[in-house]
């Protein structure tokens, strides 16, 4: 396993083969490196969705990236359901082909 170790504030980061150490001080917050931030496309100041994910694990997330796969997820299903215009249009078209409804 490979290391590299610096201090940084309060915290000490090491570099770990396919990650970093990353120590939570006694207020609960992280430092995070600069290449972990960098890597993830995080440049500048945004707020983050931060949820668990299981025992020991805390997830960080663009709240954009999170809606454009939400979007996309939609997108697929909507096609492998046979939906190819917007669920409105879908909708007026399954209603006007539908004899029991009122036009």
């Amino acid at each position: 396993m490979s290391h590299l170790r610096a201090m940084v504030g309060y915290m000490t980061v090491v570099g770990v083969s396919g990650g970093y150490r990353v120590r939570v001080d006694a207020k609960r917050r992280p430092t995070l490196p600069a290449a972990v931030i960098e890597a993830a496309g995080l440049v500048g100041s945004r707020e983050l969705v931060v949820h668990a994910d299981g025992p020991g694990r805390i997830v960080m997330e663009d709240p954009a990236v999170l809606l454009a796969e939400f979007q996309s997820a939609v997108a697929r299903g909507k096609a492998a359901a046979g939906f190819h215009g917007s669920l409105a249009e879908d909708l007026a078209d399954d209603r006007a082909a539908d004899p029991s409804t009122t036009h």
